[in-house]
């Protein structure tokens, strides 16, 4: 079991730890000579075969990210109080942090009872058991102690040891993750890391991903609550020895993580928890301090429920951050104000944004996440994969990462009726349905009304389809795959549409196409000086004949007509009957200009007629 200190400044926490384990935790000469905690101090000791850690935490205030760094949610709280000063801020802010990160048992040790009276000592009692009234250490028991004569000691010492006998670490079949909160490197070992395994196990021999450096390293050696050990756990502190690539670049705030699992994301939607002492209401755009385990960055907060939050409630925010962070759906997070330099609240991490172009606020995206919340608690990857599913298009490697989810365990969810999916992208079945319907309406619409055109461009489709471009893209694809929809230059039909007609303008095309079948056919912008056109005019123009096939688009500005086409290609098919043909043999054959053979010769790579190896050309099909 791992135990966090909590409490204000000069409460007594590191002479309590010394008193338990004998080992000073203020490791820091700074630390010694001021008598002040700064960083955080780690101690273990094994009492009748129950082996316990300690992790001393600074109480003063400038040091609270050193606090938040220390605790993890599987671990029990060690709440010091003073009787001389009694309950302080700093015992107030540790004791809602704890709560905020998902703690749910700790002990609270009254200290200092030698300095004070009795009576003292009773108001404190009176003081305690209002204070921790309806939270997380409501039945926390409280010992008097006074640390530096080992009075209470004893007492507090076996509850430590009965409690680490019943604790409760969940187990989870989630993907090893650890926080790193030091690192540092030992002569003849290497660079050596140290943190609380957040999620899933590891052991020696294992690779696993360094956020800082990207790249895999490996576990050397690995040592558990002090003592070398082959496995470390979820809640497990441990250290451990890694090699690879820079590994010396690792430092408090990266993290260890199965490589498959990793990343890094800015904006996450999250379920925002004030604190109902906070003194003042949180505005849309706050600033804010973002703590995640060791991490911390600075953020803004985006509320998506209004433009304001009233201290003591719960809303649903964006969160956007100015560094890459490795949030996983379901950690929590502290907030702090930077203005007023306090926790504000915590967070529990939804979902990952990828687009934060889109309308956050709509009812559509709060509905989605609030169907989040249960799922993510409960770590339900099927039900949390339906909500994003049935928002739209989800990228599901993205989905796993985040999720830290296995692909088998969703497996059964995606080759069942409820979703339409690829390899890499999946959407709920009932939005597939809608949007195709949308679609299949919207072509036949056009196609009555211009019964002479191909079909609707992707641009067209956009505009009369309630959905974003990539669900939409995922949809017309399928249905082209399926033949419901033909896809001709770039336009969507019904699959028995034909075209009533020349769909383009004939007079024009009259005009264009010898300057298109010449020896040497005139780019874009000569048609269009030549006609007195504008640029833009004359390529909209020449969309349809390209749909109608009478023109063949080489790139933005060259056109050349099949005619020239089917010529130029039986001069490479000829070049290139012998041995690979350089830009030089095509252009003295063919007769064009160098640049119109460059754009003539990368169409016909696009197309897979030829491919280019070094300076040469082959040929891979006949034309």
């Amino acid at each position: 079991m791992i135990i966090t200190l909590a409490g204000h400044v000069d409460h007594g926490k590191t002479a309590i730890v010394q008193a338990l384990t004998g080992v000073n935790t203020d490791r820091l000469k700074e630390e010694q000579e001021r008598g002040l905690t700064i960083d955080l101090g780690f101690a273990y000791t094994t009492i009748d075969s129950q082996r316990i850690g300690f992790v001393d935490v600074p109480g003063h205030h400038r040091f609270i990210h050193n606090m938040i760094a220390g605790v993890a949610n599987q671990q029990h709280a060690l709440l010091v109080i003073a009787a001389d000063d009694g309950i302080m801020p700093q015992t107030i802010e540790h004791a809602q942090i704890l709560q905020l990160l998902g703690l749910r048992s700790g002990t609270i040790v009254l200290n200092k009872v030698d300095l004070v009276s009795k009576d003292r000592v009773h108001e404190c009692h009176a003081a305690i058991e209002e204070f921790k009234h309806d939270q997380f250490l409501q039945g926390a028991k409280v010992f008097d102690v006074a640390a530096p004569s080992d009075q209470g000691i004893e007492a507090l010492r076996a509850h430590l040891v009965e409690t680490a006998r019943q604790f409760d670490s969940t187990e989870s079949d989630r993907p090893f993750r650890l926080a790193i909160d030091r690192s540092f490197s030992l002569r003849g070992a290497g660079t050596v890391v140290t943190g609380t395994v957040a999620s899933g196990s590891v052991k020696i021999s294992d690779e696993v991903h360094l956020t800082a450096t990207g790249d895999r390293v490996r576990i050397r050696n690995l040592n558990v609550q002090g003592l070398d050990a082959e496995t470390a756990r979820i809640g497990d502190r441990c250290s451990l020895n890694i090699a690879g690539s820079d590994v010396n670049q690792a430092q408090r705030g990266d993290w260890l993580l199965s490589p498959k699992h990793d990343f890094p994301i800015r904006h996450v939607s999250i379920e925002l928890s004030l604190l109902s002492d906070f003194p003042r209401r949180v505005k849309h755009w706050s600033s804010v301090h973002a703590y995640h385990l060791t991490d911390h960055t600075e953020a803004r907060l985006a509320l998506l429920e209004g433009n304001v939050a009233e201290p003591g409630t719960t809303t649903l925010a964006d969160l956007h951050c100015e560094e890459d962070m490795h949030f996983k759906a379901g950690d929590r997070l502290i907030l702090r104000d930077r203005d007023l330099s306090r926790t504000l609240g915590g967070a529990t991490v939804l979902a990952y944004a990828r687009d934060t172009n889109t309308r956050r606020r709509v009812e559509a995206n709060l509905s989605f996440l609030r169907s989040l919340r249960s799922s993510v608690r409960e770590q339900d990857h099927t039900a949390s994969l339906s909500a994003y599913a049935g928002r739209g298009l989800v990228n599901l490697d993205e989905f796993t990462r985040f999720t830290l989810c296995e692909r088998d365990l969703i497996e059964p969810y995606l080759e069942s009726d409820l979703i339409e999916c690829t390899e890499q992208e999946a959407i709920g079945s009932r939005v597939f349905t809608e949007i195709k319907e949308s679609l299949h309406k919207s072509i036949a619409e056009f196609h009555e009304t211009h019964p002479t055109q191909e079909g609707m461009t992707v641009k067209q489709l956009e505009q009369q389809t309630p959905t974003n471009m990539s669900s939409l893209r995922f949809v017309l694809d399928r249905m082209v795959e399926r033949g419901e929809l033909r896809h001709v230059a770039g336009q969507y039909a019904e699959a028995a549409h034909v075209a009533q007609g020349p769909s383009y303008d004939t007079v024009l095309f009259e005009k264009v196409e010898p300057m298109f079948d010449a020896e040497q056919p005139v780019s874009l912008g000569d048609v269009a000086k030549r006609l007195q056109m504008t640029f833009i005019d004359v390529e909209k123009a020449m969309r349809p004949m390209v749909a109608a096939n009478v023109l063949v688009q080489i790139n933005k500005n060259r056109y050349l007509t099949p005619n020239r086409i089917h010529e130029l290609q039986h001069i490479a098919s000829e070049l290139a009957f012998e041995k690979p043909f350089t830009v030089r043999e095509f252009r003295d054959s063919s007769g064009l200009g160098r640049n119109t053979v460059i754009d003539v010769l990368e169409y016909f790579d696009r197309v897979r007629l030829t491919q280019r190896r070094g300076d040469a050309r082959v040929l891979l099909r006949e034309n």
